[in-house]
């Protein structure tokens, strides 16, 4: 009786470390808002590819090393989809939250995403720059930077999406997940591939 007591006591103090280790370790969470489904691209076929081109694959900056001390690197990714709700995607990092994102954004346009290049096709390149979080004081700060380089039978259309957002922390990280949210889907969602697409020289 003494040894399943002792045996039980050490089970109870092995889970409450392991409790109080997960509470400490830090998540980013990044809610992405879809846009509105659409079928003015339906028909149509688009391939899509991404890169990580950051010299710097931290997320966390110096100055949120401390509230986000022990992060793991990876994104708690959600998805908004208006009247539908949020739910969790996964637990994803950036090269994986991007591919996912950019397709969710693509198909909702109802333009087909294909799994491989075609020629005829237009190729859709988004290429990552920046991807970071940092505290300044008592403010959050956000970067993001990606260009998107559309092309098709030899024409090319590019675009660059750069921003840096702010937003006043009050407590924890409810603001940093806040703010990351809003640049990120602001970010997406202002690719406009519909507007690409007709950039491009029309086909003979």
């Amino acid at each position: 009786m003494r040894a399943w007591f002792s045996y039980s006591k050490y089970v109870l103090c092995l889970s409450l470390i392991f409790v109080v280790a997960c509470a400490t370790i830090p998540t980013l969470n990044i809610t992405y808002k879809t846009i509105p489904k659409s079928t003015s691209l339906e028909g149509r076929e688009i391939y899509f590819s991404f890169s990580d081109e950051r010299s710097d694959k931290t997320i966390i900056g110096k100055g949120a090393s401390e509230p986000y001390k022990n992060f793991p690197g990876n994104i708690h990714y959600i998805l908004s989809r208006g009247d539908e709700g949020e739910f969790l995607v996964g637990i994803y990092d950036v090269e994986t939250l991007f591919k996912k994102t950019f397709s969710a954004y693509l198909g909702n346009t109802g333009i087909s995403v294909r799994p491989e290049s075609k020629p005829g096709v237009p190729e859709l390149a988004v290429k990552l720059y920046d991807f970071a979080l940092d505290l300044s004081g008592r403010t959050w700060i956000s970067k993001i930077y990606y260009e998107a380089e559309l092309t098709q039978d030899g024409n090319a259309v590019t675009r660059k999406f750069k921003v840096q957002a702010e937003k006043y922390r009050i407590r924890g990280l409810t603001q940093a997940h806040q703010l990351m949210s809003e640049t990120y889907t602001d970010m997406v969602n202002q690719l406009d591939i519909k507007r690409l697409l007709s950039s491009l020289p029309e086909q003979k």
